[in-house]
């Protein structure tokens, strides 16, 4: 399934039929997709971005939140990391079962993650070196 543009949330990268892949609730699960977009708390012009899980219930986009299971966590991790790559000018390479693609061709939204994620470089390269930190010490 493909992320919704017509919410509020307005998507720059998808993982699409996450549901497939969602760990042990593979197949089985409302979580349909994985976004990083521009966030909609964001008024007007904002360009806050967001990580975002896209819930479908009796058919209709949910608007719950959720506390996400570590294995969403790690891949909105590797999602996230893969947009840091994009933003740098590196085309989306991606394994077989994860399979990551542009949600919009906008102009205006590439600029916005490029200037976004650089804006929160500080904090984002200190979260990318703890998880690299972690994931060696894993053997990873």
């Amino acid at each position: 399934m493909k992320t919704p543009t017509h919410l509020k949330h307005k998507p720059i990268l998808e993982v699409a039929d996450y549901d497939q892949i969602d760990g042990h609730r593979a197949n089985d699960t409302d979580a349909k997709c994985l976004s990083i977009g521009v966030a909609q708390w964001n008024g007007g012009l904002g360009t806050e971005l967001s990580a975002k899980v896209w819930r479908q219930v009796d058919e209709r986009w949910s608007r719950q939140s959720e506390e996400l299971p570590l294995n969403r966590v790690l891949d909105l991790a590797t999602l996230i990391c893969e947009s840091k790559l994009y933003a740098d000018g590196k085309s989306l390479s991606s394994e077989s079962d994860f399979v990551i693609t542009q949600v919009s061709s906008s102009a205006l939204h590439d600029k916005i993650l490029k200037i976004e994620l650089n804006k929160n470089k500080e904090y984002l390269d200190k979260s990318f070196k703890r998880l690299a930190k972690v994931l060696k010490t894993l053997g990873y």
